[in-house]
């Protein structure tokens, strides 16, 4: 009997799952429901695993989704950042233009307060071996600059062309030691010349020792060097030497600017006179 069920127990116990599952049916379909006991000891031992198959279902679920999400999160980052920076690179570029645009408005203010022939250059560069205070703009021969033509901006005088080209032209700054400009005090009218210095200065010479110097006097062209345009600023007295037992006292001039301040410049192309007073021109800017 026992080697019987052995060697047909698959058999037998596929029989018997089919009239277990056969009775189940009829059960069901003949009863009410609420009295099937073997029905609800099933739902009953089944419901914890079909809730643990849903939540883990739904964690997967959720996790694929959230995973979804971080790439994607991921990528929008990326895209923002970009769009930052090209945003950012805008802004840059409109500041640049707007302050550009300031300096130009300025330029030419000033061009309306000259009377003559003026033409707007930009600084291209400057010298390299810094034995000479030079710099070099993009107008030439070719735009009616010539040697000896004035080099002027807002703020006061930048020097004097000494070499044209066709298309550019090299200025020699009022700063340096071959530089000479002849000017006036403006509160006492008392006059000397503005020499650049080696180290790359500037001071008033040939002032004789009894005329009236004081620290702050501004200094503006005479106009009689035939150069510069008379009234423009130079700069302003910031030192003064009485040493010694000479005829002439000298004093330290201290620009308005600096030379890596300038970027765009006015030159003549002729003689050029000021159409305001001098001291309308020579007052500091606002």
């Amino acid at each position: 009997m026992l080697n019987f069920l052995r060697r047909n127990r698959l058999l037998l116990a596929s029989g018997f799952c089919l009239v277990l599952a056969a009775g189940l049916v009829i059960t069901t379909g003949s009863g009410r429901g609420r009295g099937d006991i073997l029905a609800r000891m099933l739902l009953e031992g089944l419901a914890p695993l079909q809730r643990a198959s849903a939540a883990l279902s739904g964690g997967f679920a959720r996790t694929w989704r959230g995973i979804g999400e971080i790439f994607r999160a991921r990528a929008e980052n990326t895209e923002l950042r970009t769009q930052v920076r090209g945003l950012q690179q805008k802004l840059d570029t409109l500041s640049e233009i707007e302050i550009e645009n300031a300096r130009l408005r300025r330029l030419l203010e000033f061009r309306e307060q000259l009377a003559g022939s003026l033409v707007t250059a930009r600084v291209i560069g400057y010298d390299a071996a810094g034995l000479a205070r030079t710099l070099v703009i993009d107008r030439g021969e070719s735009d009616g600059v010539m040697k000896g033509a004035a080099v002027l901006v807002p703020e006061g005088i930048v020097g004097q062309v000494f070499i044209a080209s066709a298309n550019a032209a090299r200025v020699l700054l009022v700063s340096d030691h071959n530089s000479g400009v002849d000017a006036v005090v403006q509160r006492s009218r008392v006059r000397g010349i503005v020499q650049g210095t080696p180290e790359g200065g500037c001071q008033l010479k040939y002032v004789k020792r009894t005329d009236d110097l004081q620290v702050g006097d501004m200094l503006v062209t005479s106009g009689l060097d035939g150069i510069f345009p008379k009234g423009l600023p130079i700069g302003e007295i910031a030192s003064i030497d009485r040493r010694g037992q000479g005829l002439f006292q000298a004093a330290e001039v201290r620009p308005r600017f600096t030379q890596r301040d300038l970027e765009e410049v006015l030159v003549t192309r002729g003689p050029v006179a000021p159409a305001e007073p001098p001291d309308v021109l020579a007052r500091p800017p606002a």
